[in-house]
C-alpha cells in the first residue's frame, strides 16, 4: 500500500460518506410514462384519426389485386351490397329511370314524408322521387339526360334489410375513400349492374340498370349515394357540399 492509499484509508474512517444515490430508479422514473397522467384526446379527433388509419390500410390492401379479389368479393355499406363478379349476368335492363326511382314528388312533399332530415346542395334538384323503401332521390337534369343523382336512405330502412345490390365486374374499380372522415367507396370504370331489392331481400329484376361512377357512404344515420359521370374528386366535392 502506498503512502497516498494509506492516508486516504485513514481519512475515510473519520468521514461520514453518504450512500450512492439510486441512479437507476431516477432514470427509469424519467423515461417510463407516469401512470397517473392521462392524455385527453377529443373523441372526434380520435375517431377521425382511427378512420383515416383504417382507410389507409384498406386502400393499401385494395392496391394488391389478389387481396382486392379476396377482400372485396362482398362489401356492405349503408344498405348496399357490392359484389365483385368475374362477369356480369345477362339480364334485361330497365331504361325507364323514373320507374326505378319511384314516385315523383315535390321537394316539400319528400321532406314531409321521408321521416328524416334531408341534405341537399345549394342548387335544388330538378326532380325528386320517393322510393318504395324510403329512399329519397334527387335528380339533376332529366331522366333521359342525368347530370347527377343523389340518393338518401334512413338507417331505419337500412336496418330492415338491403336496399340495393351492385354487381361489379373486373373492369370496375372499387376504391376506399374518406367522406368527412367516415368510410366510403368510389366505383368507377366499366359500368356496374344496380338492382333494387324488395323487403325480403329478393332482387326486383325489372329494376336492373347500369351505373358508372358512384360514391357511397353513410353519415349521421343516413346512407348516401352520388351517381353521375364524375371523377373521384368531383364526387367527394359534391359529398362535402351536402348540407
Amino acid at each position: 500500500m502506498t503512502d497516498l492509499e494509506r492516508t486516504l484509508t485513514l481519512l475515510g474512517r473519520d468521514l461520514d460518506v453518504p450512500e450512492a444515490p439510486d441512479a437507476v430508479a431516477s432514470v427509469l422514473a424519467r423515461i417510463e410514462p407516469r401512470r397517473d397522467v392521462r392524455v385527453h384526446v377529443p373523441r372526434r379527433r380520435l375517431a377521425i384519426a382511427v378512420a383515416l388509419v383504417v382507410l389507409a390500410a384498406l386502400a393499401a390492401t385494395l392496391a394488391v389485386p389478389a387481396a382486392r379479389s379476396a377482400l372485396l368479393r362482398v362489401l356492405h355499406l349503408g344498405g348496399e351490397r357490392i359484389e365483385l363478379v368475374d362477369e356480369l349476368p345477362e339480364i334485361t335492363l330497365q331504361h325507364d329511370l323514373e320507374f326505378v326511382l319511384g314516385e315523383h314528388v315535390t321537394l316539400d312533399e319528400a321532406r314531409r314524408r321521408s321521416g328524416f332530415e334531408l341534405s341537399g346542395l345549394d342548387e335544388p334538384p330538378d326532380r325528386v322521387y320517393l322510393g318504395d323503401r324510403g329512399t329519397v332521390w334527387f335528380l339533376y337534369g332529366t331522366p333521359e339526360r342525368v347530370r347527377l343523382l343523389i340518393a338518401q336512405t334512413p338507417r331505419l330502412k337500412v336496418e330492415e334489410g338491403l336496399i340495393l345490390k351492385k354487381l361489379a365486374g373486373p373492369g370496375t374499380a372499387v376504391e376506399a375513400v374518406a367522406v368527412d372522415a367516415v368510410r366510403g367507396f368510389f366505383l368507377s370504370g366499366a359500368p356496374h349492374l344496380v338492382l333494387l331489392l324488395d323487403a325480403q331481400g329478393e332482387v326486383v329484376e325489372e329494376t336492373a340498370r347500369l351505373a358508372r361512377d358512384v360514391l357511397v357512404w353513410e353519415r349521421d344515420g343516413v346512407a348516401f349515394r352520388i351517381e353521375g359521370e364524375l371523377t373521384k374528386d368531383e364526387a367527394l366535392g359534391f359529398a362535402e357540399s351536402l348540407r
